[in-house]
């Protein structure tokens, strides 16, 4: 069974699916499940995941601007599933951030699969992937097109 992720980018980053999928601002940064200097993408179980990720990280005014969609799939086989049971409790504190930062590194420098599904932290109850753009498997992706995706405006009022 193949599964789908989405990738909403700004176009300034998203010249082609490579750039994309580098990992390059999570490497730059740092995120929810990796450190500043691990690569990793993160991409949501649907567009509206993706998006809404995007969305709780932009200024208002940001929302007027286009972006760019990317569906990538892969198959289940290649997934690794994070159980909230396997988690600390408020394990989406910023108290806890290093504990689960430390998940992510791991399963990166480890290379335990090219996916890893996460729960989100923006709503409770859905998940994203994190895809490991090292991974010796990444040739089993598959990637559409770059296609321009656009917030509703209603969302600035």
């Amino acid at each position: 069974m193949r599964l789908t992720g989405w990738r909403v980018a700004d176009p300034a980053f998203a010249s082609t699916p490579e750039a994309m999928l580098s990992g390059e601002g999570a490497f730059l940064y740092g995120g929810r499940w990796n450190s500043k200097g691990v690569r990793v993408v993160y991409l949501g179980t649907s567009l509206a995941q993706a998006a809404l990720e995007l969305l709780v990280h932009l200024r208002r005014p940001d929302i007027l601007r286009q972006y760019a969609k990317l569906e990538v799939s892969f198959d289940a086989t290649l997934v690794t599933h994070i159980d909230l049971n396997d988690l600390p409790d408020n394990w989406n504190s910023p108290q806890l951030a290093s504990a689960v930062r430390n998940v992510g590194d791991n399963w990166v420098k480890d290379e335990i699969s090219l996916v890893m599904q996460v729960p989100s932290a923006a709503i409770h109850g859905e998940y994203n992937y994190l895809l490991n753009p090292a991974h010796p498997d990444i040739s089993k992706i598959r990637v559409g097109a770059i296609t321009q995706f656009d917030y509703d405006p209603r969302l600035t009022l």
